[in-house]
């Protein structure tokens, strides 16, 4: 099962994004868009979404799920 994480972080906090990206691509997760990526791993979004969240920006965890 898939998890996507969908996330905002603030222009002005560059270096929040800088280290979210990092963050995502050391765990695995893939790419969608810009702010929207998806991984087996839940925990580890989990943890990114927590430190998104600390750090000022919004996140959101969704299970990824195709109905048609």
């Amino acid at each position: 099962m898939d998890f996507v994480l969908i996330f905002d972080v603030p222009t002005e906090m560059e270096s929040v994004k800088r280290q979210t990206h990092r963050l995502l691509v050391r765990v695995g997760a893939k790419q969608i868009q810009r702010s929207v990526w998806k991984s087996k791993e839940l925990q580890e979004l989990t943890d990114i979404a927590l430190f998104i969240k600390k750090s000022g920006g919004d996140a959101r965890i969704l299970e990824e799920r195709f109905v048609f």
